[in-house]
């Protein structure tokens, strides 16, 4: 109900209990309702990456590789879980999916246009030297950094509680100092996803709304556009999306 990826990217060895609840088999949740707020969460991503190349840390199963690359971009996803990376490539065989052996991104200087990272900066910022990592971001970012991460506003936080699903925060005012920190600058956060994302389950949540009629899902999602655009538009967005999108550019030097 909490994480929309599966995305340990560090600090796996020392902080097992956060995954100990991710499975390989979770990816069939995409099969249902999640998987349709999974690809509007994606196609948001894509709407914000500048550039053809792309990185995509913390991939998971590869859901968002395989978008960015069905897209038309040259979409790479590094992950820390074999068993992960191995249950994404089963899923999408031409997604270009690897092992990272260690949370350094061995990448040479500005590989990629833009750097993405879905699910992803909560762990570090919680488990890892997260200035350290977003220095390496910098280091092979050319142009952008996209974040996309649970927005631990009071709902959300009850919702974890009442599953018993524990799990690290980085709201996006952490998020933008430690990303501005690092040599970005950011453009923007917004808000998404009030109702279809809890009702959907998530990979760890009880879900909500099954496998559902393409009429009942799409009204589901159309209502969840059209609240959280008003919300969005008095500046309200931010106390009930379950999703933050914040956009950062490389400064020029």
């Amino acid at each position: 109900m909490t994480n929309s990826e599966h995305h340990p990217s560090a600090g796996h060895d020392h902080h097992h209990h956060h995954y100990d609840h991710y499975t390989p088999e979770m990816a069939a949740r995409l099969d249902g309702f999640y998987g349709r707020v999974d690809e509007r969460l994606n196609e948001r991503v894509a709407r914000s990456v500048v550039g053809e190349s792309v990185l995509d840390i913390g991939c998971g199963f590869g859901s968002l590789t395989e978008h960015l690359r069905k897209r038309g971009f040259k979409a790479t996803g590094i992950d820390l879980l074999a068993e992960g990376i191995a249950a994404g490539k089963a899923r999408y065989p031409q997604a270009d999916l690897r092992v990272a052996a260690s949370e350094e991104l061995d990448f040479a200087p500005a590989t990629f246009d833009t750097v993405v990272l879905k699910d992803t900066i909560h762990h570090i910022y919680d488990e890892g030297d997260i200035a350290s990592f977003l220095q390496s971001v910098r280091r092979i970012a050319r142009k952008r950094l996209v974040v996309l991460d649970p927005n631990p506003m009071p709902t959300l936080l009850l919702a974890r509680k009442l599953i018993g699903h524990v799990d690290p925060v980085c709201g996006p005012k952490d998020a933008k100092r430690v990303v501005e920190d690092a040599g970005f600058k950011v453009s923007s956060v917004s808000y998404s996803d009030i109702f279809a994302f809890p009702l959907s389950g998530g990979y760890v949540g009880p879900v909500l709304l099954p496998r559902s009629p393409e009429l009942l899902g799409s009204a589901m999602l159309a209502l969840d556009s059209g609240v959280l655009a008003a919300l969005n538009a008095i500046r309200l967005g931010r106390f009930a999306g379950w999703r933050y999108l914040l956009i950062a550019d490389v400064e020029a030097s």
